[in-house]
C-alpha cells in the first residue's frame, strides 16, 4: 500500500477487525446442468459423419456460387443478411468480405429502409466506414424521422439494429432507436410471426449485442416457417449447427471428466459450481467456430471454473488470514507456499497453480511466450481480491475511483480480455498481436469497462446482501448521492459510450488482424447475453436451462 492509499484507508490489519470477520454461507443456485449430464448423455445419429461432412462441403460450394454470382445490390444485401443471422457467416468471411467491399463502394440507389438500414449495419460490423448520412433521406424537413417510415416494421427493426452501431457523436443513429424502438411497440400486438419473435428479441436485446450462437439458434427455427427461404441455406445451417453442437458436447464431457476428477465442488460446498456457465458464457461466447478454437475454449473453462471458487474463498468463505495466505502462495505461485494453507485449501490452489501452469504443455514451442502474461495478470486479479477482503474487514468505504481500480486495473483487463487469445492458433494470433494487446490499447479497456460495468449493475444487489462489502455500484451511488434507478442510468450509460468507442475502433483497426476485434466484441456481447438478456444467469442458472440444452444437448432434425 503506498502512502497517499494509507492517509485515505484505515488500518485493515489490526486483530480485532480480523477477529470479527466470521465465516459466510451464501446459497447459490445449482449449476444449470450437472457434470454427469455430459458425460452420460448421448447424442442422436441421424446420418453418418462422413456424409454429413461432404453434404457440408456441396452446399458451401453452392453458397459461394450464389454469393459470386448475385449481382443486384438489394439481393446480395439479403443473402449476407440472412447467412449471418443463420449462424454460418464465418464459412465465408473472405466472400462477405468481397461483396461487401463493392457495396460499399457502389452507390446507393435504393432508398427502402430496410435495405439501407441493413446495408448500413453489415458494412459497419465488417470494418467498413459506413456514413450515417444515409439516414437523412428518412427524416422531414424538421429533422424528424418521417411519419411515412411508420408503417414498415421490419424497416424500422433494421433501423433499430443498424442504430447499435453507432459511434460517439452520431445523433442521427441514437435518434434512430428511439424512434424505431417506439413506434415498434406500437405495432406489437399486429405483428405476425416470425417478425414479431424478431421485433421481441431486438426489443430485449438488439442484433448487434446477441451473440451469434444465441440468434442463430433462434433464427434457424424462425426461417424454416418462412415461406420464401432459401433450402440450401437452411440445410447447410442446420448440418454446420449440429455439427458444431457436437464437438462443443465432446468438450464439455471432457472438461465434465477432468472437473469431476479434481473433486472441488464436493469438498468445497461454499463454491460455485459453474462449469457449464463458463463454458458458455467464455468459451463458446468468444467462439464456437469448429475445432481450431478448442483448445482455447477448454483452457477459458477451466481457468474460469477454478476461478470462480477462488473468488467465493475470497468473497464470502475465507477468514482474513485466511485470503491473505491464499493471495500470498498465488503470488509466489509454488507449491511450498501452497503446504502453508489450510487444509481445505490446499487441493484448490495447487490445482489452481498446475492446471494454469499445464497450459504450456499444450502450447506450441512458438507459443509458449504467452503464458508469463496470464500468469502476471492472473496473480493482480488475485492481489485485487485481497485488497477488497482489507476493505471489506477495516469496513473502509473506498470512493468510486479506489472501488473500481482493482477491477479495471489493466492487466486485470488483460486477463479477461486477453485470456481467450492463450489457446488460439499461432497462426491467427501472433507475438506481435499478443504484445500489442499487453499495451493495454483503449479498444480492450473499453470491452472490459463493458464488461464490469454489467456485472455491477446486474450484481449489486446480490453481493450486497451476502456481505461482500461496498460494491463498486454502491460506491458510486453514495459518493454522487444517487438512488439505485439513477445510478443504474448511469451505469447503462458508461456501458453504451463504451459500446460507441468499441464500435470506432473496429472501424479503425490497429496493425491486428480483424479476427482479434472481432473475439473483443464478443466478449462485451457475452455480457450482455447472459447477465442481460438471459438475466444475471450466470449466478441464476436456471434462467439458461432451457437455451444451454438448445444449444447443447438438442439437434435439429434434418
Amino acid at each position: 500500500m503506498n502512502s497517499e492509499e494509507q492517509k485515505t484507508c484505515p488500518a485493515v490489519c489490526n486483530s480485532e477487525k480480523q477477529e470479527g470477520f466470521a465465516r459466510r454461507f451464501v446459497k447459490y443456485e445449482p449449476t444449470a446442468w450437472s457434470p454427469d449430464t455430459f458425460i452420460t448423455h448421448t447424442a442422436p445419429i441421424q446420418k453418418s459423419k462422413e456424409w454429413i461432412e461432404a453434404r457440408i462441403r456441396e452446399l458451401k460450394e453452392e453458397v459461394r456460387a450464389m454469393l459470386g454470382s448475385t449481382i443486384d445490390s438489394v439481393e446480395m444485401v439479403n443473402l449476407i443478411d440472412t447467412i449471418e443471422h443463420l449462424g454460418i457467416g464465418y464459412h465465408f468471411k473472405s466472400d462477405i468480405y468481397d461483396a461487401l467491399s463493392h457495396l460499399h463502394d457502389a452507390k446507393l440507389v435504393n432508398c427502402d429502409l430496410h435495405h439501407v438500414a441493413t446495408r448500413f449495419r453489415l458494412l459497419r460490423q465488417h470494418g467498413f466506414n459506413a456514413s450515417s448520412d444515409v439516414f437523412l433521406n428518412f427524416k422531414d424537413d424538421q429533422g424528424n424521422f418521417a411519419e411515412n417510415i411508420t408503417n414498415d416494421p421490419k424497416g424500422l427493426l433494421s433501423l433499430y439494429n443498424a442504430g447499435y452501431l453507432a459511434t460517439p457523436g452520431e445523433e442521427i443513429l441514437v435518434d434512430a432507436i428511439s424512434f424505431a424502438r417506439g413506434h415498434l411497440l406500437l405495432m406489437l400486438h399486429d405483428l405476425r410471426s416470425p417478425l414479431k419473435k424478431q421485433v421481441l428479441r431486438a426489443l430485449k436485446m438488439p442484433l448487434h449485442k446477441l451473440l451469434v450462437r444465441v440468434e442463430a439458434r433462434f433464427y434457424i427455427e424462425e426461417y424454416d416457417e418462412e415461406e420464401n427461404r432459401n433450402e440450401i441455406l437452411l440445410e447447410l445451417a442446420k448440418l454446420d449447427f449440429n455439427t458444431c453442437q457436437t464437438l462443443h458436447l465432446e468438450e464439455m464431457k471432457t472438461l465434465s471428466l477432468w472437473w469431476k476428477n479434481l473433486n472441488i465442488g464436493e469438498n468445497l460446498k461454499y463454491g460455485r459450481e459453474r462449469l457449464l456457465e463458463v463454458y458458455m458464457l467464455w468459451s463458446f461466447g468468444q467462439y464456437f467456430e469448429a475445432d481450431q478454437y478448442s483448445r482455447a475454449r477448454k483452457m477459458i473453462a477451466k481457468l474460469y471454473a477454478l476461478l470462480t471458487v477462488v473468488d467465493d474463498t475470497f468473497d464470502v468463505h475465507g477468514t482474513y488470514e485466511e485470503c491473505k495466505l491464499l493471495n500470498e502462495a498465488i503470488q509466489r505461485w509454488d507449491e511450498k507456499a501452497v503446504n502453508l494453507l489450510p487444509m481445505y485449501l490446499r487441493n484448490l490452489c495447487h490445482q489452481f497453480i498446475k492446471t494454469v501452469n499445464s497450459f504450456d504443455d499444450e502450447l506450441e514451442p512458438s507459443e509458449k511466450y504467452r503464458l508469463p502474461y496470464i500468469i502476471k495478470s492472473t496473480q493482480i486479479l488475485i492481489d485485487g481480491y485481497m485488497q477488497e477482503v482489507e476493505w471489506r474487514v477495516s469496513g473502509y468505504v473506498p470512493s468510486f475511483y479506489e472501488r473500481k481500480k482493482p477491477a479495471l486495473d489493466e492487466h486485470v483487463g488483460f486477463l479477461v480480455v486477453g485470456f481467450p487469445l492463450l489457446g488460439t492458433p499461432g497462426e491467427l494470433i501472433t507475438k506481435e498481436v499478443f504484445q500489442w494487446l499487453y499495451t493495454f490499447p483503449d479498444v480492450t479497456m473499453d470491452c472490459m469497462r463493458i464488461v464490469r460495468y454489467i456485472d455491477d449493475v446486474i450484481g449489486h444487489e446480490r453481493e450486497t446482501k451476502s456481505g461482500q462489502g461496498p460494491t463498486t455500484f454502491e460506491c458510486y451511488k453514495i459518493e454522487h448521492k444517487l438512488t439505485n434507478e439513477e445510478t443504474t442510468a448511469k451505469f447503462q450509460s458508461f456501458c453504451e459510450d463504451a459500446w460507441k468507442r468499441v464500435n470506432h475502433a473496429c472501424l479503425h483497426p490497429a496493425d491486428v488482424p480483424m479476427t482479434v476485434f472481432e473475439i473483443l466484441v464478443n466478449q462485451c456481447r457475452q455480457m450482455e447475453t447472459f447477465y442481460v438478456y438471459f438475466n444475471d444467469a450466470f449466478n441464476k442458472p436456471s434462467n439458461i436451462k432451457k437455451i444451454s440444452s438448445l444449444l447443447l444437448l438438442e439437434p435439429f432434425a434434418l
